[in-house]
């Protein structure tokens, strides 16, 4: 199993991946607003409006990292 980059120690290879996680979050939530707006079910509508309201707080996480500098995670997991 490849490494996760976020356990790099080079700055600019974790840079890239949380701009890259950025980027395939902000495609998903797009999905997820679609879907949500041609929903007519309410109950699927509140299951789609939980997972929106995780994705945009998963983004807003992975740009809090970016303003911390990417620190580095020696445990990290998540893969790009």
């Amino acid at each position: 199993m490849p490494a996760s980059p976020f356990r790099s120690s080079i700055l600019s290879d974790r840079r890239a991946a949380a701009d890259k996680l950025i980027a395939q979050r902000t495609r998903e939530l797009s999905a997820l607003e679609l879907r949500w707006r041609r929903e007519k079910a309410a109950r699927r509508q509140r299951l789609y409006m939980t997972r929106i309201q995780a994705t945009r707080n998963n983004i807003v996480s992975w740009q809090d990292y970016i303003a911390q500098g990417c620190p580095r995670v020696a445990n990290a997991t998540t893969l790009v």
